[in-house]
């Protein structure tokens, strides 16, 4: 079946026997349903052609499911030049995680992500080494970490000293989203959330010392992608327009395009002030801790979900064209550009610098990308195995974050050579203590499990 479903997927592509060829049936994995693309002697991207725009695919191996989104998308009309899928490609909500694309026409609210402006904050420790990094302060950070920093679904008891002044600053935004600032929205400044966020302490090829973490704009996103993601379906139905794979968007030079364009950006500015606000607690633990400096000089905060407008050049072309770039789990990769590609917990990040690939709307990729989905994580990963994974590291190992272990997530390496026309790396970093959070959902799945057992 699956087979069949892959076959009918790219005989939408060609009818020819090209790209047959790339697929070995033989490569595909029933169980994680993936197939691989895996004829070595064609560089990256894979240029595939749809009856829309081509895709141009920086890895070998996709979901079938993922092929469909992207083919969507391609074929959707609101694309320009092609569409661009980074080497940890996956299925998301509306369209893959790791697409960029440009328009000029409109604006995707699940293109861009729920969690606008997720993303990556990362800096070293001025002085701090790994043969200065007593074991004794490993987990005593970790501790001080998860008593200052509320993760999961967690937000302050009190909202944090500076959250008045930075809501004032954060820029327009429409009625609409004003009336959506609640206590809550104060409160989860400075907050991590579940899922793939995390808070790191690491160490790079020189055994400087790093922290690190990973979050977006937590619950006041979320609540805005939702919202304008049925504005979206509203226009569309009154343009007569189909809804395909949950792929909805609005007109950009529109009311409601415009309206979401503004608090989009309000929501990128929430993300970012979110980040630093943790970025700055971390610090004060650290110092408290060690009595080390961060170097704030070196740190890099980006943003990898969002839209804006940037001058990009199409088909090799040296002429630019001011249009809207979204990237979805997608790292801007500008030349010269420091960006942020994680790996799992328990598995090297990068500190990279990009290329400035035209090819891939100067863009790479988030992460490693997922190879489970959670619910296939936590049924197929045992306990023992991701704490056999997890070892050497300061870090939680409850049940209830196994669909977050590093068994979950492609090999980020293969990921990371799959992208060597679009960053090199500037430094390897390896964890040494990890903070997350767990999900509701998953705490009731691992209390379910234990009492099954």
């Amino acid at each position: 079946m699956l087979i069949s479903l892959i076959r009918r997927s790219f005989s939408r592509l060609t009818h020819s026997r090209y790209f047959s060829k790339l697929i070995n049936e033989k490569d595909i994995n029933e169980k994680n349903i993936h197939c691989s693309i895996v004829d070595p002697s064609i560089p990256l991207p894979l240029i595939i052609p749809t009856s829309g725009v081509p895709i141009h695919l920086y890895t070998r191996e996709l979901e079938p499911q993922a092929l469909k989104q992207l083919i969507v998308l391609a074929e959707s009309g609101i694309v320009k030049g092609f569409v661009a899928a980074m080497a940890d490609v996956h299925v998301g909500v509306g369209a893959t995680i790791g697409t960029v694309f440009a328009s000029t026409t409109h604006v995707s609210p699940y293109a861009v992500g729920a969690d606008i402006g997720c993303g990556m904050i990362a800096a070293p420790i001025y002085g701090l080494t790994l043969n200065k990094l007593k074991e004794s302060w490993k987990k005593e950070i970790q501790q001080k970490i998860k008593i200052a920093i509320p993760t999961g679904h967690d937000a302050r008891v009190k909202a944090h000293r500076k959250t008045d002044n930075i809501i004032r600053n954060l820029g327009a935004c429409t009625n609409y989203l004003k009336s959506q600032i609640s206590d809550i929205t104060k409160k989860q400044l400075g907050t991590l959330g579940s899922g793939n966020h995390f808070l790191e302490i690491l160490y790079d090829e020189n055994e400087q010392i790093w922290i690190m973490l990973h979050s977006g704009s937590r619950r006041i996103g979320k609540e805005t992608c939702d919202y304008y993601h049925g504005v979206a379906g509203d226009q569309m139905s009154k343009h007569r327009l189909p809804v395909i794979n949950e792929l909805k968007y609005l007109e950009i030079d529109s009311s409601e395009g415009q309206n979401y364009l503004i608090d989009m950006r309000w929501c990128l500015n929430y993300a970012e002030q979110n980040r630093r606000i943790m970025l700055d607690e971390l610090c004060s633990i650290i110092k408290s801790v060690t009595g080390f400096e961060t170097d704030l000089k070196r740190m890099v905060n980006i943003h990898h979900n969002y839209c804006q407008q940037e001058n990009v050049c199409f088909n090799n072309s040296e002429e630019e064209e001011f249009v809207w770039v979204t990237r979805k789990g997608a790292t801007s990769a500008r030349k010269g550009q420091l960006g942020i590609i994680p790996g799992s917990m328990g598995t090297d990040s990068f500190i990279v610098e990009g290329l400035g690939n035209s090819l891939s709307f100067y863009s790479c990729s988030h992460g490693a990308g997922r190879l489970m989905s959670r619910t296939m994580a936590m049924k197929q990963i045992s306990q023992q195995s991701f704490e056999q994974a997890m070892k050497g590291i300061v870090s939680d190992t409850n049940a209830a974050l196994r669909d977050e272990a590093p068994q979950a997530y492609k090999d980020l390496t293969t990921v990371m050579n799959n992208q060597e026309s679009l960053v090199k790396i500037v430094h390897r970093l390896k964890p040494l203590i990890n903070v997350k959070g767990m999900s509701e959902r998953n705490i009731r799945y691992s209390k379910k499990s234990k009492k099954k057992n």
